[in-house]
Formats: C-alpha cells, structure tokens, sequence
C-alpha cells in the first residue's frame, strides 16, 4: 500500500451536518499532525484524549444532553 490510508470519520446518529464537518475536519487535522510527527509529547497526550473524545458515540450523545 503507498501512503496513509483516509482519515475517516462516521456521523453519529442524530448529527447535524455542519456539526459534523466541524468534527471531522478537526479529527483529520489531529490525525495528520501525529502523522507527520507535528505535535510535542504533552500536546500528542492532549490531543490523543480529544481525538477519543471526538470519535465516541457515547460522548457526543452526553453533550447533546447537556446541551438541551
């Protein structure tokens, strides 16, 4: 296989579509920083816990709830 596979990233049931773009856009960029080995060690533990958050289900639908 030549190069990275695509960073992709599944709405989540109930998931607006400019709320997605948002989300997906910011999970490519974390993916592609660690990639290309752009990020410092305690930025990549930080960014590492995000990118778990932004993709987790249960997550998004906890702040949907706080949200309403």
């Amino acid at each position: 296989m030549d190069g990275w596979p695509p960073v992709n990233c599944r709405r989540f049931d109930g998931e607006g579509d400019m709320e997605f773009r948002r989300r997906s856009a910011r999970v490519s960029e974390i993916v592609l920083a660690f990639r290309f080995g752009r990020i410092e060690y305690d930025e990549g533990e930080r960014l590492e816990r995000e990118l778990e958050k932004l993709q987790s289900p249960a997550f998004y639908h906890r702040r949907e709830m706080a949200h309403h």
